[in-house]
């Protein structure tokens, strides 16, 4: 249970790549009728562990999050208020570890052989080679306080590396590269 909560404290600050051999999968999503220059103070509204594995459960886990989102929307300008404050937007995330595995074989070999002027074709023996991994989410709502509509969403996902610190970088990176394109732009 120690380290399930050890690696999901990682997956939360989770997620990109400590040295480009972790993928990270980032995906945002909006409102595009959302004016999001109005938007100009946010609050920590909830958290939501996504497989009720005590992931947040973890002190050092739920702050490790919260000061990496934090950072990057006073990056882009926002103030962080208190609740009772009327904040424009209120900040949920959910976060979720998942245990995986993926299986990998070699095609068998195959080929034409001959004994005593008989031919025909046979295969031979295809190794099989497991690998079992943990797969971390990160999934972060902002909330028009007012209208109590979700106005910009970003799923992250991202294998998770074996020691605490990895994953701690790869959270940064992973919300880092979330916020990249906020405040989103009006397609036309």
């Amino acid at each position: 249970m120690l380290r399930r909560m050890d690696t999901a404290l990682a997956a939360l600050t989770f997620l990109c790549t400590v040295s480009c051999a972790t993928n990270i999968d980032v995906k945002t999503d909006y409102d595009q009728s959302a004016d999001f220059a109005k938007y100009q103070t946010f609050a920590f509204a909830g958290m939501t562990d996504l497989n009720q594995a005590g992931v947040l459960s973890n002190n050092l886990t739920r702050k490790r999050i919260e000061t990496a989102l934090t950072g990057e929307l006073t990056k882009k300008n926002l103030r962080q208020v208190e609740l009772n404050q009327n904040p424009d937007l209120l900040v949920h995330y959910w976060v979720g570890v998942k245990d995986k595995q993926t299986v990998d074989t070699m095609a068998p070999s195959m080929g034409a052989y001959g004994w005593n002027g008989r031919y025909g074709y046979g295969g031979g023996y295809a190794p099989v080679t497991t690998y079992e991994y943990q797969q971390g989410t990160l999934i972060t709502d902002l909330i028009d306080a007012a209208k109590k509509e979700l106005v910009w969403r970003a799923t992250m996902m991202a294998n998770l590396e074996t020691n605490t610190a990895d994953n701690i970088e790869v959270g940064k990176k992973a919300i880092a590269k979330a916020f990249e394109n906020y405040p989103p732009t009006k397609r036309q």
